[in-house]
């Protein structure tokens, strides 16, 4: 068993308030869980109305099978025209 995590920073460079960036990220999030079947979550910049940190954990039986997830995963969610991805970092245990 592979289980891969990732820790991807976003700015949010046009929300307005903190209601603003709950409806960004839970939109992006229930779209990223049905996409690729991932336990993803805001785990960090909780108050912080212009960024956000999200965790993210796959399990397959292919290490190869996890990068590629998680690099497409961190691909779409740079496709989001509100979403900066400033940095991403991953493992694969």
């Amino acid at each position: 068993m592979r289980v891969a995590t990732a820790r991807i920073t976003l700015r949010l460079p046009q929300t307005s308030s903190l209601k603003d960036k709950r409806r960004i990220l839970k939109s992006l999030i229930a779209r990223v869980k049905h996409e690729f079947n991932v336990s993803i979550s805001e785990v960090d910049e909780l108050d912080n109305r212009r960024m956000a940190v999200l965790g993210v954990a796959f399990v397959s039986n292919d290490g190869q099978l996890n990068q590629r997830v998680i690099h497409r995963l961190v691909a779409l969610i740079g496709h989001d025209p509100e979403i900066l991805v400033e940095d991403s970092q991953s493992e694969v245990f």
